[in-house]
């Protein structure tokens, strides 16, 4: 099923996964419960398809972390909600991405999903949320368009 989004539009927003926990049940520090609502209420949240093989893999570190024999019944249920609710927009793949992927790994940064987030904000001219700060400053250090990373609190803080 394919899912249409607008573009340039204030209040869009593609998220890290760390937003995308409290919908699979887990706890991020600092982010409230109020905090992730109000997001949800007052922006149009975009989350790359990419992305979701992170989602899994944090989830699996969990379960195994806490050594659980099941998997939470709210992990499975969030998962399809991300996937088959259109409260959540999926952003497929694009393959001019990967041009601006190879730039951010080839500088220097490690994490793939994060160049897939930002390769995928860029193209569509949205800000990023994120918590990860260390990864604003990388670009920042190299040029490239680091004021596209806002976290939820200057996010709650900005005019629309």
């Amino acid at each position: 099923m394919a899912r249409k989004f607008q573009r340039k539009c204030s209040n869009n927003i593609i998220v890290d996964t760390t937003y995308m926990l409290p919908v699979v049940g887990l706890a991020v520090k600092g982010l409230s419960k109020e905090d992730f609502n109000s997001l949800l209420e007052n922006y149009q949240i975009f989350y790359p398809e990419l992305l979701l093989v992170e989602l899994y893999a944090v989830i699996v570190r969990q379960i195994r972390k806490e050594k659980l024999k099941e998997i939470p019944r709210q992990a499975i249920e969030g998962l399809n909600s991300i996937i088959y609710l259109e409260t959540i927009n999926l952003v497929p793949p694009d393959g001019g991405d990967l041009e601006v992927i190879c730039e951010l790994v080839n500088l220097g940064w490690k994490d793939v999903f994060d160049a897939i987030l930002y390769a995928t904000a860029t193209r569509l001219n949205m800000k990023i949320l994120t918590m990860d700060m260390r990864f604003k400053e990388f670009l920042k250090r190299k040029g490239l368009k680091h004021e596209i990373l806002i976290s939820h609190k200057q996010l709650m803080h900005s005019p629309k």
